[in-house]
């Protein structure tokens, strides 16, 4: 990264001119289309583009946002609504007022949902994680900016890619994830670099400085805030250069460097109160306050705490309101002034509490510790002017009983809210038990469905080869009618022949006729077995598997279903003929695998490429040869099984999801969608194998069945 930023600020000089120039001659631009515009549309899109453009001075951006959304309302323009509200909402956050910020967001989130417009919802989101950063709801801003990303990415939004990036940076760094702050940011800086976005990388090294100071490396967070002063400087942006210099004021004021910090921190002031953001302000006059007491300047220190506190108590950021109490309870003890001193400690005890639960222990002690150096505090002054203000011994111990009393005030509340937390803790668990009993019930529910779904995809398959079965019991059936009629024939020869005198019979053609019946018989054993198996693979393609895998000869099962898919096209179209290509492997070994589950995707993949032929035979190619081929052979992992058809083939996009489940190219009524998915399942999960396909469209597609002996 820091070779990053070292070849940025050597462009900087190069590209910074220009980057202004375009800046202004984009407003510039956007200002002059806005006024030639010559429909209604067009004047929305230029009030949208210009809210969004001008950021940096949030309360122009507001009335042109507000413009917007009037005329958005009068055309009752969905799409316009709803980039209107977003532009209203994002100048509101640089206005900070948060209520009013989320109430508009929620409505553009609303109406982009509704839309389906993926990139304005990954933008408002983004803006409604910003809204809850600021509000102090780190987990709804956490699901919010990671949604903001994912809707990103999806959509190959860059700049919203990189506004989210930094969203989680900031989010990250105020819980204290700092090497995964640092990740962030880094991925950020280097987009934004790529992007030559340079008014974004500037808030970016802001973001880092804040990083480092809240990870306590000042001299790190010094040097990154310098360099968004200079930049800032050089793009001629002063609300950046301000937000840089109020957090550099923190640093020099943390290191002890107060006067500097003053200085800095009066220049910022200067600018924000311009641009009224708020906010910044608060925390500005926060640090201001707190130099002011590193210089033993207490009233100042209170002039500006008490800003500070109403402020951001106005704006309702709780961090700047106990940051405030504290300079303000620190401010006021050191004049002595111990009842506001305890009043402002009391309101910083209660904020940070609100902040950091966790630490109450630690709360407790630190006011206890407190009252303490009070109480040795006002014993030593006693001791000392005993003898002249006897009275002052009177309010110390006033002080003590007050101390002591808020100790017992802020114990009893602490365990008042541990009883309320217990209590909601217990709500919580009664409904994530709810919850998981339902999802329990839902996923019972879904795999019934999915049982009940394979069953009716393979009755299906099955309904499809009932003319191929027909078909292929017929041929064995005429056999055994034929070699039947023959054999009765031969027993009315072989009775004639015995019926003869013994001088006259012919024993010779008797044993020839009575092995011509013998054979006969065979003949009618092989067919009617031959029939039998037929009637039994069915009977196994229909019934529920029981996984139970055997030796399976893939050759034979493979031109069974094939002759049966084709026999079965064939009854259903006359018309269709098609050329088989058969290509078995000698010699292959038997495979262990179900037999049935093989053949019903063997017999899905004949199906789809007899399918994908006749599609391609309909489009009326005089040259055109229907042809499928299938071919076996012995591989190193095992036994390798391709089914090629030349017909219509895929487009990639279809490609990519066949093996989706319920996706299907075949018109209604003519697919289920389950067959690949469930082909995909058997092959892989059932049978350790793979099932991958490639396909060129217009020319055909191949399917290749890789299975382990």
């Amino acid at each position: 990264m820091r070779t990053s930023l070292q070849r940025l600020l050597c462009l900087l000089l190069i590209l910074l001119s220009s980057n202004v120039v375009a800046q202004d001659s984009t407003v510039l631009a956007l200002k002059e289309r806005l006024a030639t515009a010559k429909t209604d549309t067009a004047r929305l899109n230029g009030l949208v583009n210009l809210s969004f453009e001008l950021r940096d001075d949030p309360v122009v951006a507001l009335q042109y946002g507000e413009q917007a959304l009037k005329l958005a309302q009068k055309l009752a323009f969905k799409s316009g609504i709803a980039y209107a509200q977003l532009a209203v909402g994002r100048a509101y956050i640089n206005l900070d007022n948060y209520p009013q910020a989320g109430r508009y967001l929620n409505e553009a989130a609303e109406r982009f949902t509704a839309l389906n417009d993926r990139k304005g919802l990954a933008r408002t989101l983004g803006r409604l994680g910003v809204v809850k950063t600021r509000q102090g709801d780190y987990a709804k801003a956490l699901q919010l900016c990671q949604q903001s990303l994912q809707l990103a990415q999806a959509d190959k939004d860059s700049t919203q890619i990189g506004f989210a990036l930094a969203n989680l940076g900031g989010l990250y760094t105020a819980l204290g994830e700092y090497d995964l702050a640092l990740d962030y940011q880094t991925t950020v800086m280097d987009l934004y670099d790529r992007a030559g976005d340079l008014p974004s990388i500037c808030r970016t090294l802001n973001s880092l400085g804040e990083l480092y100071r809240e990870q306590g490396d000042p001299e790190k967070a010094e040097n990154y805030y310098d360099k968004s002063i200079r930049m800032a400087e050089a793009l001629n942006n002063p609300t950046l250069k301000a937000q840089a210099e109020s957090n550099l004021a923190a640093v020099q004021s943390a290191q002890g460097r107060h006067k500097e910090a003053i200085e800095t921190a009066r220049r910022a002031l200067r600018m924000l109160l311009t641009v009224g953001q708020y906010e910044v302000v608060a925390w500005t006059q926060a640090v201001m306050a707190r130099a002011q007491l590193g210089i033993n300047r207490p009233d100042s220190a209170v002039y500006f705490g008490e800003r500070a506190w109403n402020l951001s108590r106005q704006i309702g950021n709780r961090d700047i309101v106990r940051d405030a109490s504290k300079v303000l309870a620190d401010a006021h003890a050191q004049q002595k002034n111990y009842r506001e001193a305890y009043s402002f400690h009391q309101s910083y005890v209660a904020y940070n509490d609100t902040l950091l639960g966790a630490q109450t222990r630690q709360q407790v002690a630190i006011i206890q510790q407190t009252a303490e150096d009070i109480e040795k505090q006002a014993a030593a002054e006693v001791e000392i002017q005993e003898r002249k203000q006897r009275s002052l011994l009177v309010w110390s111990l006033i002080a003590g009983l007050f101390v002591l009393s808020l100790v017992a005030y802020v114990l009893y509340r602490n365990n008042r809210q541990k009883q309320r937390s217990n209590a909601l803790l217990q709500q919580q668990r009664d409904e994530l038990e709810q919850q998981r009993d339902q999802t329990t019930r839902a996923l019972t529910d879904l795999k019934a469905a999915q049982t009940q779904l394979v069953q009716q995809e393979k009755l299906a398959s099955l309904g499809e080869l009932t003319a191929g079965i027909a078909h292929e019991i017929q041929n064995p059936l005429n056999f055994v009618n034929n070699f039947a009629e023959v054999s009765t024939e031969l027993i009315g020869e072989i009775k004639e022949e015995r019926g003869k005198p013994n001088d006259k019979r012919d024993e010779a053609l008797e044993a020839e006729l009575l092995d011509d019946l013998e054979q006969n018989m065979e003949k009618i054993v092989h067919h009617g077995g031959r029939a039998s198996g037929i009637v039994r693979s069915m009977l196994a393609h229909s019934r529920k598997t029981n996984n139970q895998k055997e030796p399976t000869d893939l050759n034979a099962l493979a031109d069974e279903y094939l002759r049966l898919a084709y026999h079965g096209l064939r009854a259903k179209d006359k018309s269709f003929n098609c050329t088989l290509d058969t290509r078995f492997a000698p010699n292959l070994p038997p495979i262990s695998a179900v037999s049935q589950d093989v053949g019903r995707v063997l017999l899905n993949l004949f199906n789809n490429g007899f399918y994908a032929v006749q599609q391609r035979a309909k489009a009326g190619e005089e040259t055109y040869q229907p042809t499928l081929s299938v071919s076996t052979e012995r591989t190193p992992a095992g036994v390798c099984i391709r089914v090629r058809d030349n017909g219509t083939g895929m487009p990639d996009e279809v490609k990519a999801k066949i093996f989706q489940p319920f996706f299907t190219t075949k018109p209604t009524g003519e697919g289920t969608g389950l067959g690949l998915s469930l082909a995909y399942d058997i092959i892989t999960k059932g049978h350790g194998g793979t099932l991958e396909v490639t396909s060129t469209e217009g020319e055909g597609t191949e399917f290749v069945v890789q299975l382990p002996v």
